[in-house]
Formats: C-alpha cells, sequence, structure tokens
C-alpha cells in the first residue's frame, strides 16, 4: 500500500524534473518471479527504476547500512517499502532466505549486483548474487540500466532501458558449478553493458 502511493505520489515529480526516457518496458513479465538486475550509480536509482517498472512492485535488496546508519525510522520506511538488507561481502544466509521467499511468491526481487555505487561510464561488472539467487530459485533475470549524461540531477535527462529477460533454461546448465556462476554473471555484464552503449 505504501509503496504504491508512493510511487502515485512521487513519479509525476521524478518524471518531470529528471525528464525521464523510459524504454524497453514490453520486456517486463507481467507476473511471475523474477530478478531485476540494473547498474547503480545514484541513491535515486531504486526510485527510478520503481517509477519505471508498471502496476508491480519491486522489492529490493539493500546494503544493510542504509537500515543501520540512518536511524530506526529510515530503517523501517525501508522496510515498510518492501526493502530489505543484506550485508555485503559475506554469507548473509537470513537476506538469501528473503530473496527465496520472494520469488517463490511470486514477486519482483531488485538487485543491483555490482554491490555499490560506481561512477557513470564505468563497465558494468556484476558479483555472482543474481546469479547464485537464479540457481536457488529458477527465476528468470531482467537485465537494465540507468544512464544520464554526467551525475543523476534535476532537470538532467536520465534513461532507463529494460532488456529482453534471460531466461533461467538458458543459464541453468551452467549454474551448477562455481565456473558456470561466473560465466552466469559474465553473460548479465554483457547485456547490461550493451544496453548502457546504446545510451539514448
Amino acid at each position: 500500500m505504501l509503496y504504491r502511493f508512493g510511487r502515485r505520489l512521487l513519479g509525476p515529480f521524478f518524471r518531470g524534473m529528471y525528464r525521464m526516457n523510459i524504454q524497453g518496458r514490453q520486456h517486463i513479465p507481467q507476473e511471475g518471479k523474477l530478478i531485476l538486475c540494473c547498474n547503480h550509480q545514484s541513491l535515486l536509482d531504486p526510485c527510478l527504476l520503481s517509477i519505471a517498472v508498471p502496476k508491480r512492485q519491486v522489492y529490493y535488496m539493500a546494503k544493510s547500512e542504509l537500515f543501520e546508519n540512518h536511524g530506526k525510522w529510515f530503517g523501517g520506511l525501508l522496510r515498510r517499502l518492501g526493502a530489505f538488507p543484506v550485508r555485503r561481502d559475506t554469507g548473509d544466509t537470513g537476506s538469501m532466505r528473503r530473496a527465496r521467499e520472494l520469488l517463490e511468491e511470486g514477486k519482483i526481487l531488485g538487485i543491483f549486483p555490482q554491490g555499490r555505487c560506481v561512477k557513470n561510464g564505468v563497465p558494468f561488472q556484476p558479483k555472482a548474487g543474481a546469479a547464485v539467487i537464479a540457481a536457488k530459485t529458477g527465476a528468470d533475470i531482467l537485465p537494465a540500466c540507468i544512464y544520464s549524461q554526467g551525475k543523476i540531477r534535476l532537470f538532467r535527462r536520465v534513461t532507463v532501458r529494460f532488456g529482453p529477460v534471460i531466461p533461467f533454461s538458458q543459464m541453468e546448465e551452467s549454474l551448477h558449478t562455481r565456473a558456470g556462476m561466473k560465466q552466469a554473471a559474465g553473460l548479465l555484464a554483457q547485456r547490461i553493458n550493451g544496453l548502457l552503449e546504446e545510451k539514448y
């Protein structure tokens, strides 16, 4: 409820003030479990992605520092919006369990596989987390990118672009080994870097 209200309230502001250009919405499945993977260059990225995805809610896996370092109120707000914490660079079984639960319920799980904000223009190089979750849940992966000419600022055009889904069946055989996980992460990198190279 809060998520839908926030998107309805803030959507016109973001679309106007950031001159949002949304492309590839036809690639977003209208139902079923899905891992949405995107490059990460700004703290605004979850808002921009959520506004770009019509009708369905995106449940974000977010770094634990956002929940711990900004007070209980802010952490509680993030949880009410569907986000949940993950401790980076650790085997966080709690966040993995929550991710699996959401996907088993047919939800969209939002992940920024780079793990942290990366400057605009740096090639997308994901960690293997999305591939690991896909292997455990059988979920398809939807590649996306956010692009701006320089830093994201008011009145500077921001493009949100979605690419064709990577079906789990395309990755399934390779997801049984560490090398295969790396290969799947490489495929995701190739897709998202391709989206970034298209610019506007």
